[in-house]
């Protein structure tokens, strides 16, 4: 089985960005309570017997953090051969052979058509691309909402990220890149030989969006619920999730590949594509 190989992309391929905000806490929050209700899901909402009501809903913690999504850009450069059978049309009725240089071919005719038939080998170069913004926390958000974020929400680069509620993302940069890798390798090269089969990874960049978490307890019922609010869009989410796995490291981008690596093996293998990891993550406290 053939396996392209990877390039290591250059420094300026890693990139880290923060979004500001927009959304104010406080705003945040009055949304929240109005929806608190609704944190527990429909049935619990509409159930006669027993559903939340203000005085048994009590918010319990809230915190701004900030979630990490991936935008991978990668290019699956082939070079091969191809062996095909070439049919070359012959007009002349008469002719009975045509002749190349030393080779004589034979002139095939059905009906009123005539024909010569050869083998030749062709060299081609075909290029691959693969595009993605890909959520770091694994929810079923459509990439066309990341790129809303990009094109009309202001954000900056950084170097380096210490905040202490960077959320360790689900999908690490790593298995973002295995997902290219697996998707740009899935793409069947009808090749009589390869030559070579480079992957180039042209943008592993990471972007921060803020996101406001109100978790609220339904005291009658001892259950939990969590509304978010978008830092950015102030759009309310009601069946929201209380992530408790924080980066308590330094991330600079030279350590983006390692950011939740340990888990990446648990994602989509590569497609015979190896993966480096690369680079270590620095200790907050050194």
């Amino acid at each position: 089985m053939h396996n392209a190989q990877v390039v290591l992309h250059p420094d300026h391929a890693k990139k880290i960005f923060v979004f500001e905000e927009v959304y104010p806490l406080r705003a945040a929050q009055e949304q929240a309570e109005k929806k608190k209700l609704s944190a527990f899901g429909m049935f619990a909402k509409f159930n006669p017997l027993n559903r939340p009501k203000d005085d048994t809903v009590q918010l319990a913690r809230q915190e701004l953090r900030w979630e990490p999504f991936w935008h991978i850009v990668a290019k699956r450069s082939v070079d091969y051969s191809c062996q095909l059978t070439y049919q070359v049309p012959v007009h002349n009725p008469y002719a009975q052979s045509v002749q190349l240089d030393d080779r004589v071919f034979e002139v095939a005719r059905q009906k009123d058509k005539a024909r010569i038939e050869f083998v030749a080998l062709e060299n081609c170069h075909r290029k691959i691309q693969f595009d993605r913004l890909i959520d770091g926390m694994q929810r079923d958000i459509k990439p066309a909402a990341f790129e809303l974020y990009i094109n009309k929400y202001k954000f900056n680069e950084t170097e380096q990220v210490e905040t202490r509620e960077l959320l360790q993302p689900l999908v690490p940069m790593a298995a973002a890149k295995q997902m290219a890798s697996a998707s740009l390798t899935g793409e069947a090269v009808n090749a009589f030989e390869i030559h070579s089969d480079n992957i180039e990874f042209e943008r592993t960049y990471m972007y921060m969006r803020p996101v406001f978490a109100f978790e609220f307890r339904w005291s009658s019922a001892d259950k939990v619920g969590v509304i978010e609010v978008d830092g950015l869009t102030g759009e309310v989410i009601e069946n929201g999730r209380w992530f408790k796995d924080k980066v308590n490291r330094i991330v600079t981008r030279e350590m983006l590949v390692d950011l939740g690596a340990e888990v990446a093996g648990t994602f989509i293998p590569g497609g015979g594509v190896a993966v480096k990891l690369i680079g270590k993550m620095t200790d907050s406290s050194a």
